[in-house]
């Protein structure tokens, strides 16, 4: 979830959450999630935001109150305006999916989740918070009003504001579960836990994305010049954003302590694929002697890899390793040809999948899991490189920097 006005990311997106997660919305993204996705809370503005995001390609985002769009064509919205409308089997169970915002990693947390509510015919209206927590905030309460839905999938923009609501919302009898990460703080969202704002809690935990990265880079390192010297220029998501602060410190304070790395963090890419392209080809242009490149966005790494071939003198896979976040599937083919080292993974559509599905389950009464890690070593990994999918030659990838679910091949 989102914290601050945000990814994912996933990464996703979040703002206080990781507004992943990457999507230019998570360009204008998540949050922390984007997740990751996963951003206002560090005094980043709702525009910054929209630049963001998640999870992971631009996407352009509008400053006009998001419509709800329903899974059912019949359906209508409580949201200003209506939209496209996806055909999927009514049922007597109709839901609500709050998401982060259009970009790629929002719109696959969408896909995921009109997915299975068409599995289960359940009638799903979806509401799209636009990185604007205070609108995201009123489609809540002005679903509440309706008194039509049973369940609210919620991919909260900030967890403390939109407690208040949400409260509201399990006082009317409205079953609530919670994607990305732990309902609350940013602190909070350092460990996945239960709470007792959601029904459930399916994501993941914040903290060790820093470690997966870490290790994943010097991994890289390791491959690139044995036991020498490695330079690593990182790209971050977003300036004084909450999530993407708490990690670039981190790894920071970690590469300070390692004589045989250089650790330099590159001006924000915004999680968006053209503004990286511009950043990277500024930096690479005067920065020759890079051996390992890293990023909190797919996204932002396929913008790079375009500025690579602009300035020359680097062959990515070959004199420069590339490493994305998010596990879309433009990137994990990258990772299977060797052009990108890794990628780590995000799971919106999975996540959103697993939510209404828990969800129709409490709805009719049936016990469901308060907490759900949606990372698992042989089907969603954290760390997406070769070796894992050459071991798992089946994998099919959670979603793409397109905004749709993954495929095989």
């Amino acid at each position: 979830m989102l914290l601050g006005t945000v990814r994912d990311c996933k990464g996703a997106t979040h703002m206080a959450g990781l507004v992943r997660s990457w999507d230019a919305a998570k360009a204008a993204a998540r949050m922390t999630r984007l997740r990751r996705a996963r951003i206002a809370a560090g005094g980043i503005t709702i525009a910054a935001a929209a630049a963001l995001i998640a999870g992971c390609s631009s996407s352009p985002s509008t400053s006009s109150p998001p419509a709800a769009t329903s899974s059912a064509p019949a359906a209508s919205s409580s949201a200003p305006a209506a939209a496209s409308s996806t055909p999927a089997a009514s049922g007597p169970v109709r839901m609500a999916i709050f998401y982060y915002n259009p970009s790629p990693y929002g719109v696959a947390s969408l896909a995921g989740a009109k997915a299975e509510a068409a599995k289960l015919g359940i009638q799903l209206d979806a509401f799209d918070g636009n990185n604007n927590p205070q609108l995201q905030t009123t489609q809540i309460q002005d679903a509440i009003t309706t008194g039509k839905y049973k369940a609210f999938w919620v991919w909260g923009l900030d967890d403390v504001a939109l407690t208040p609501v949400i409260n509201k919302a399990i006082s009317a009898g409205i079953k609530v579960a919670c994607a990305d990460y732990t309902w609350g703080t940013l602190a909070q969202q350092n460990t996945l836990a239960a709470t007792q704002t959601c029904a459930t809690t399916i994501g993941q935990s914040i903290a060790p994305e820093a470690t997966n990265l870490e290790t994943t880079m010097n991994g890289a390192c390791t491959k690139a010049v044995g036991t020498g010297h490695c330079n690593i220029a990182f790209l971050p998501g977003l300036a004084n954003y909450p999530t993407d602060t708490n990690r670039i410190n981190q790894m920071t304070a970690y590469y300070k302590s390692k004589s045989n790395y250089t650790f330099t963090v590159m001006p924000p890419g915004q999680y968006d694929q053209t503004q990286s392209q511009s950043v990277a080809q500024t930096f690479f242009t005067a920065h020759k002697n890079i051996n390992v490149f890293a990023t909190f966005g797919d996204q932002m790494a396929q913008g790079a890899l375009t500025a690579l071939k602009l300035v020359g003198g680097y062959t990515p896979g070959q004199n420069i390793l590339i490493i994305g976040y998010g596990g879309a599937q433009e990137i994990v083919n990258e990772v299977k040809t060797g052009l990108v080292y890794a990628t780590l993974g995000l799971y919106p559509a999975g996540e959103s999948k697993l939510g209404i599905q828990y969800l129709d389950d409490a709805v009719q009464g049936k016990s469901i899991p308060n907490l759900v890690n949606i990372i698992d070593p042989a089907s969603r990994p954290a760390v997406i490189n070769k070796a894992f999918l050459d071991a798992h030659p089946s994998y099919v990838p959670d979603w793409n920097l397109e905004g749709g679910l993954g495929t095989a091949g």
